[in-house]
């Protein structure tokens, strides 16, 4: 039950994400690599806070991926980039 539920949001928050991408970038109101870029060092953000109000010891040991932090930047950038090609409404 607890897999179907976390499968369910994240899948959710995968929807909530491409769509809020096609209204940002809808309106031509920035361009999608500066769009890019706000939303990984906005992460990066959240993440430090996370990581600052988390506990130490309940944070696993890790050196992080370069290939897993490419495979993000690349899907970032590929969805800025395909979001910032339809209409105005996002669904075109």
């Amino acid at each position: 039950m607890k897999t179907t539920v976390y499968t369910t949001l994240a899948l959710i928050a995968f929807a909530g994400n491409s769509i809020l991408c096609r209204l940002a970038l809808g309106e031509d109101a920035i361009d999608p690599s500066s769009f890019t870029i706000i939303r990984l060092l906005s992460a990066v953000a959240v993440l430090l806070i996370i990581l600052s109000v988390t506990p130490s010891q309940s944070v696993p040991g890790s050196k992080g991926s370069w290939s897993a932090a490419s495979m993000l930047f690349v899907y970032a950038a590929a969805l800025s980039q395909a979001s910032g090609r339809t209409g105005s409404n996002g669904w075109d």
